[in-house]
């Protein structure tokens, strides 16, 4: 058995796209979760309370599809939610569909957990810059699209 190039194990470790935009979201998420420990909402959870009040109700399957995460996780992340009032699921227009919404309490836990986004957005803006990192956000985005027909084609 043969060991690996040291020099492409190097170049792996500090060009793969995979492991820095993981390493970077680990990161992110902590910081916006010191922000958001006090409102009991993991910032997952939060995004999921922000898009469901957008769409006033979503199929679970949009849901996943958004934020590009398997329906198993989303289940399980909707169920905790659910049992703590947030969320409330119900049957879609036919039998393999559900639709999730915000509940009054989701509402208004969503509205008391924003001036504690705003923060962490804020020290974000601050430290990172507000404009690169709006440039950063495009650029990620269009990571996500460029990823996403990559896999489509194989």
């Amino acid at each position: 058995m043969t060991a690996p190039d040291p020099a492409d194990v190097k170049a792996c470790a500090q060009s793969c796209a995979a492991a820095n935009v993981r390493r970077t979201s680990r990161a992110v998420t902590r910081l916006y979760g010191q922000f958001m420990a006090e409102t009991g909402l993991e910032p997952t959870q939060y995004s999921l309370l922000v898009a469901c009040s957008l769409t006033g109700g979503v199929t679970v399957s949009k849901l996943a599809e958004f934020f590009v995460m398997d329906r198993s996780a989303l289940a399980r992340n909707l169920a905790v939610m659910q049992k703590r009032g947030l969320v409330k699921v119900r049957p879609g227009e036919d039998r393999r569909t559900r639709k999730v919404a915000l509940t009054p309490f989701g509402e208004s836990t969503l509205a008391n957990a924003m001036p504690h986004w705003r923060e962490a957005q804020d020290a974000v803006e601050k430290q990172f810059g507000a404009e690169r990192l709006q440039k950063l956000l495009s650029e990620l985005r269009e990571l996500m699209k460029a990823s996403a027909e990559i896999g489509e084609r194989d």
